[in-house]
């Protein structure tokens, strides 16, 4: 009876075959990944960080220079701008907490106070 046995060794992509595959999965969620980070870097979030970040280095170079030009310790103003600069920031991430009011719908304002009923509908109707 003969049959097939196939080849002795096989001959395939290799290695490529394996990293191709895992690269193809991947990159969907490096897409998913990319297009959430740019969604994130465009909030209210992250200008309110960025603005802190940049008022903060401007208060901390403007100090480094005022203490250089005096003699002072530069390293140990340079701490202590960079603790200063971290507590503002977490601040900012922590948000101040306040939240507006909620706006009423014009539904529950006293013009339409009154409860709208659904009509029912029934198939048997001629209507």
């Amino acid at each position: 009876m003969s049959f097939h046995t196939g080849v002795r060794y096989q001959r395939g992509r290799g290695l490529g075959a394996l990293f191709g595959g895992l690269l193809r999965g991947f990159a969907p969620l490096a897409r998913m990944g990319l297009t959430a980070g740019k969604k994130l870097l465009q909030s209210n979030l992250a200008k309110n960080i960025g603005s802190t970040l940049a008022e903060s280095g401007r208060k901390a170079v403007t100090n480094l220079a005022a203490d250089f030009l005096e003699g002072k310790n530069v390293a140990q103003t340079a701490q202590e701008e960079l603790s200063e600069a971290k507590k503002k920031i977490a601040s900012t991430l922590r948000g101040s907490g306040y939240r507006g009011k909620r706006k009423r719908s014009s539904c529950q304002t006293q013009l339409c106070s009154k409860k709208r009923s659904k009509k029912k509908f029934n198939l048997l109707d001629d209507d």
